[in-house]
Formats: C-alpha cells, sequence, structure tokens
C-alpha cells in the first residue's frame, strides 16, 4: 500500500469524512488493521507519470515493466496485451498467466476497462517539485519525463554532491 493512503486512515480514525468537493486518492487502512479485509479490491501502481500497472482483486495487469531504478536495469517495456499474474498464486509474479488460461481475456478485459476508466478520470495539476533537488537528478532517463522537470537544475547526475 502506498503512504498516501494514510490520510484516509488518519481521517478514520480521527473519525472525520474525506472532502466530498474534490477527487481523493485515499481510503482507511482501517478494515484491514482490523483483521476485516482489505481496504479496496484494485490499487493503481504508477511509476512517474505512467501507468505500471493495475491490479484488480487476485489479479495484477502490468501494462509496463522494467528494473529497478538505476541506471544498469532493462529499459522501460510496453506489453500489449499487459503481461497478467494471479498474485494469490503467485506473490513474486514468476508465472504470467497465458492468453490460453479460460479467465485471462475477461480479466484482461475487466482490468483494461478499469484502467481506461481511471485514466480518463485523471486532472494533473501543477507541478509541486519545480525545485531544484539534486535527487530528483537521479530519474532515470528512459522513464518519461517527471511533470517536475528535474532536468531545470540538474547539470551531470552522477557527480558528487
Amino acid at each position: 500500500y502506498c503512504s498516501l493512503l494514510f490520510g484516509g486512515t488518519a481521517m478514520s480514525i480521527a473519525e472525520l469524512p474525506l472532502p466530498k468537493d474534490r477527487p481523493m486518492d485515499t481510503v482507511s487502512l482501517m478494515p484491514l488493521l482490523e483483521g476485516k479485509g482489505p481496504s479496496r479490491d484494485r490499487l493503481f501502481h504508477w511509476r512517474g507519470n505512467k501507468l505500471m500497472a493495475v491490479r484488480l482483486g487476485p489479479y495484477k495487469a502490468h501494462f509496463y515493466t522494467e528494473g529497478e531504478l538505476d541506471w544498469n536495469s532493462p529499459p522501460l517495456q510496453k506489453h500489449d496485451p499487459p503481461v497478467l499474474f494471479h498474485i494469490e498464486h503467485d506473490p513474486s509474479e514468476n508465472y504470467p498467466i497465458g492468453s490460453r488460461d479460460p479467465n485471462y481475456e475477461t480479466v484482461v478485459k475487466a482490468i483494461q476497462n478499469l484502467a481506461d476508466e481511471h485514466l480518463s478520470g485523471l486532472s494533473y495539476g501543477a507541478p509541486q517539485m519545480n525545485i531544484c533537488d539534486k535527487h530528483d537528478c537521479l530519474w532515470k532517463p528512459d522513464l518519461p519525463v517527471p511533470l517536475s522537470k528535474p532536468y531545470n537544475c540538474c547539470q551531470d547526475p552522477c557527480s558528487s554532491w
């Protein structure tokens, strides 16, 4: 779970409602913490400005994959159709579900529809990181450039600080 979910959990603990005047990308983790089950059945996995994968129930579809965020990892790869995993049976995501599986098409279509709905409802705010932060200079070059434009202040990302 993302640390952004802390807001919904904190509001729940304080017994305060979430604001209704704007979309909020948060939920309370209290049901999970109280042993009553997961707080939601879907998660969107972002890296920078790219929707990399979507989880729906026990399934996770990767639209893009790549290695770790370092200079020597494999480049960003687009998958169409997405790579599908049943993460309750394969939590390490080592064995993709093949297109011959009887559930493959139904699950991929449901996840694709969910991703399309999620993307169509996004509105990007003004970048909040348009500052010269040396940590932003370590942005992996084959990822989409973040909206914060860290290259504005980065001369040599490998130089010592």
